[in-house]
């Protein structure tokens, strides 16, 4: 088949990611790539190292900014009206993966069937955009977990699957072969993902603890998060997937400590990939990826359940942590997306 996927004008799928969606969408083309699909992807850039091709939209020349539009959303909407007018009868299948909601508005000229993989919680803006596509066409959506299904099932007219997200194991390199006492987080820095917390904690376990990831919200990690960087507690930054795979493969655990509710958590995926075991809030890890004791979910902050939980993870051995991450090897998610496409397509 020959396939477009669709994320946004200003999405970059270089390295590092901005966040899991991201790196999801470069593994699932792949995928399809590897599968023998011809896959483009409409973004702003992506690394030359991919098998698929990127498609750009064009800023405009002329200025994009009135009264009421920065000049930002001018183009943004620019873009996407040139999309409106993409030639799409060269593919079988378009898969968007798309938070911003003009891209729907103007697909619909195509007049055709599409596959749309939800990837977030449900907005005012996105919810009025998908209520009202799915009420007029015959789009097939897709969430990533059941929790974001239940969240979107109220909005969604048609049939709504669930296809957990997907990691490229083969192309993980092999976990340490010794662990470091360190534990580590990973992630936006921002007050939904609570970092705080997690330093909180490391500090109650009395062990060092790095975060990894862009700053998101500079504000508040200025104010919140930078006085307690000090001592065993660090910032790491936002560093390459080859070096934070490196990191998380020596670390004695990943915590995650998010406050709001994960869509999926691709981070967990990875660490036990690489032989780490998870520890996080029942916000930050769904039900599909809680397999005890691999993925533990506690009450971060009370410490009797917090020590428990560091020293059963401590027990926990590589080749328990990859048992679990084999059960969403991306192959499964090719599979399980390529039954998507054909019915879509009939």
């Amino acid at each position: 088949m020959k396939i477009l996927m669709v994320t946004s004008p200003i999405v970059s799928l270089r390295e590092p990611f901005k966040g899991g969606t991201e790196s999801f969408v470069v593994s699932l083309a792949n995928g399809m790539a590897s599968a023998g699909h011809e896959v483009d992807i409409l973004c702003k850039d992506a690394d030359e190292d991919n098998q698929f091709n990127t498609l750009q939209l064009q800023e405009s020349a002329f200025r994009m900014a009135d009264a009421i539009t920065e000049e930002s959303d001018g183009q943004k909407l620019f873009q996407a009206a040139q999309f409106g007018l993409f030639d799409t009868e060269d593919y079988d299948i378009i898969h968007f993966h798309s938070y911003y909601h003009a891209m729907y508005d103007f697909a619909f000229f195509h007049q055709r069937a599409n596959v749309i993989t939800l990837h977030s919680p449900v907005s005012e803006r996105l919810a009025l955009t998908h209520k009202l596509n799915s009420s007029r066409s015959k789009d097939i959506y897709v969430a990533v977990s059941q929790r974001l299904a239940e969240q979107w099932r109220e909005t969604i007219s048609s049939e709504l699957a669930i296809i957990p997200n997907g990691i490229d194991m083969a192309h993980l390199p092999s976990p340490a072969t010794k662990k470091n006492d360190e534990i580590i987080w990973v992630g936006r820095l921002c007050e939904e993902k609570n970092p705080v917390k997690a330093i909180h904690a490391a500090q109650a376990l009395n062990v060092a603890l790095t975060l990894y990831g862009p700053i998101s919200d500079k504000p508040y990690f200025d104010e919140c998060v930078s006085p307690l960087l000090k001592g065993d507690i660090r910032y790491g930054g936002h560093v390459s997937q080859h070096t934070l795979y490196s990191y998380i493969s020596h670390a004695r655990l990943l915590l995650i400590t998010s406050d709001w509710k994960e869509p999926f958590g691709l981070v967990t995926l990875e660490a036990l990939a690489l032989g780490t075991p998870v520890i996080g809030t029942d916000a930050a890890i769904p039900k599909e990826l809680r397999h005890s004791p691999v993925t533990q979910t506690i009450d971060v902050a009370d410490r009797d359940s917090l020590h428990h939980a560091y020293k059963t993870a401590c027990d926990v051995s590589v080749t328990e942590c990859q048992g679990v991450a084999s059960m969403f090897d991306i192959s499964f998610t090719v599979k399980a997306y390529e039954r998507i496409y054909a019915a879509a397509k009939a």
